[in-house]
């Protein structure tokens, strides 16, 4: 039979309620009655213990796995949770994946890497400059742009930008010089439309 001390350096229970205002993390933790005539046993601002650079709030109800330092249950401190409703399944052996609640995610596999909304916005902001150095990028909806497109500033030199229109390659430069430059035959005086341009472009 195992001693009642050892019985109690660990527990499991769920979360009541959780402040996250703090330097630590405190939640409220409900554990089951050990055995009938016993009732719940609820502990309060018990310190959840996080790996540097990953923060989260558990869903309330989550699952909890606390240490006790010298079994004592008012110096309990979280090293675990689990929300079993939100978990993703199915993953294979080297997947990982950043999920929350609502089904937005962030899934890195052999595969590739696949991040999912849920059909919220994604912003990146406060950042000096975003560079995509890759070879193709393909958007399936509108693109809009409040700023310029600049053709001629750092990425001038790996090339001439171009764009396809009816599957015929066109460089944003020389279409500018041909609007430029351009002229027009066949002007006449009256209502009468002039003739084609004399710059192809």
């Amino acid at each position: 039979m195992i001693p009642q001390f050892l019985a109690n350096l660990m527990g499991i229970g769920r979360a009541t309620t959780i402040d996250d205002s703090g330097e630590l993390q405190l939640m409220q933790v409900t554990e089951g009655a050990a055995g009938s005539g016993f009732a719940d046993r609820v502990t309060d601002n018990v310190r959840r213990v996080t790996e540097f650079g990953f923060g989260s709030v558990p869903p309330i109800d989550s699952e909890v796995v606390m240490l006790r330092r010298g079994a004592d249950r008012s110096c309990s401190l979280i090293m675990g949770t689990s929300h079993r409703p939100s978990r993703p399944r199915d993953l294979q052996p080297g997947d990982t994946i950043i999920y929350d609640v609502r089904g937005a995610k962030v899934k890195l596999s052999a595969d590739g890497i696949e991040v999912d909304a849920a059909g919220l916005e994604i912003m990146v902001s406060n950042a000096s400059k975003a560079t995509l150095d890759v070879p193709d990028v393909y958007l399936t909806g509108n693109l809009h742009v409040a700023g310029d497109i600049d053709t001629e500033g750092d990425f001038a030199a790996a090339g001439a930008i171009t764009g396809l229109t009816g599957g015929t390659a066109i460089e944003l430069g020389a279409l500018r010089d041909a609007y430029n430059d351009h002229g027009h035959t066949g002007i006449s005086t009256g209502t009468a439309t002039s003739g084609k341009t004399d710059h192809a472009v």
